[in-house]
């Protein structure tokens, strides 16, 4: 039961790491000045590292069945 949560909880996460990025690019995407191209890093590692946490949450998932 406690490993079925805690895939839940990290798919939770997962999602809220990506939405938070895409945030992070739609606020870059609106300022007045042009950000650099390299500024747009942080938000797309972000959004990368919640698909990799929706990934390990369905493969814990996928263990429990």
């Amino acid at each position: 039961m406690r490993t079925s949560i805690l895939a839940w909880v990290i798919g939770l996460l997962g999602l809220i790491m990506i939405a938070g990025g895409i945030w992070g690019v739609i606020d870059l995407f609106r300022q007045e000045v042009r950000a650099p191209l390299k500024s747009y890093g942080g938000a797309v590692s972000m959004v990368c590292g919640g698909v990799a946490m929706l990934g390990m949450a369905q493969g814990l998932r996928l263990l429990l069945v």
